[in-house]
């Protein structure tokens, strides 16, 4: 009987990080692309933990592609990684693409005070309810898409790389890379939520957990 798996969208090894906690976590606030919301201290730490065990894997000064979000939170992050590894941050390619899901007008309210107008914004399994007037997980997906052709045309794909972004959005950039059916509300590929510190390895379409654990909360 033949593998009916479909080809991968992307060869190699992607490492897809979530950001470490910050202060807008913290507070259980929604946070946007655009403001700068710090890492906590557990932020950090979770950072440089994600280092360490990338650092297990690969080595010091690997030949890895950084890949991150263009977020001030992704980008700290990142920066503690870099420093584990010995690796060029500045080299990284930082991108839009990777940006989190935009929550519109709630962005910087809490989800307390969002939920006592709009009802609830959290739904099953860690995900959220996009805004009115902010973006879909089909949206997500199309950016995202954008994104894996860009790098599989530049000829790059193969090898070792480290993707840093965010909760919602590495759900369904894993989604992709995995190859998953798309979500039955959300019609997107939405991979299981992971906490924050944790780390997914995508291979040849095959995703396990290579750090930290399932079932996280969800705070974009």
């Amino acid at each position: 009987m033949s593998d009916q798996r479909p080809q991968p969208l992307l060869r190699g090894r992607y490492f897809v990080l979530r950001h470490g906690e910050t202060v807008y976590n913290a507070a259980k606030r929604l946070q946007s692309n655009a403001m700068h919301t710090p890492l906590t201290r557990q932020g950090c730490e979770q950072a440089t933990m994600m280092g360490q065990a990338l650092r297990g894997e690969l080595g010091e000064r690997p030949q890895v592609r950084l890949h991150i979000s263009d977020t001030g939170r992704a980008l700290q992050t990142a920066s503690l990684i870099a420093e584990e590894l010995g690796i060029d941050w500045f080299a990284a390619s930082r991108t839009p693409d990777l940006f989190e899901i935009d929550m519109g007008s709630w962005c910087g309210r809490g989800y307390d005070d969002v939920e006592a107008d709009h009802g609830p914004i959290t739904l099953a399994d860690h995900l959220l309810r996009p805004a009115p007037d902010g973006e879909d997980y089909v949206a997500i997906a199309a950016r995202l898409t954008r994104w894996i052709d860009a790098v599989r045309d530049a000829g790059e794909d193969r090898g070792d790389h480290i993707v840093v972004m965010h909760g919602i959005s590495s759900r369904v950039l894993r989604g992709l890379l995995a190859g998953l059916p798309p979500h039955t509300e959300h019609h997107a590929p939405i991979a299981p939520s992971l906490v924050q510190g944790s780390i997914a390895l995508i291979e040849d379409g095959v995703e396990t957990v290579f750090f930290g654990s399932a079932r996280g909360t969800e705070h974009a």
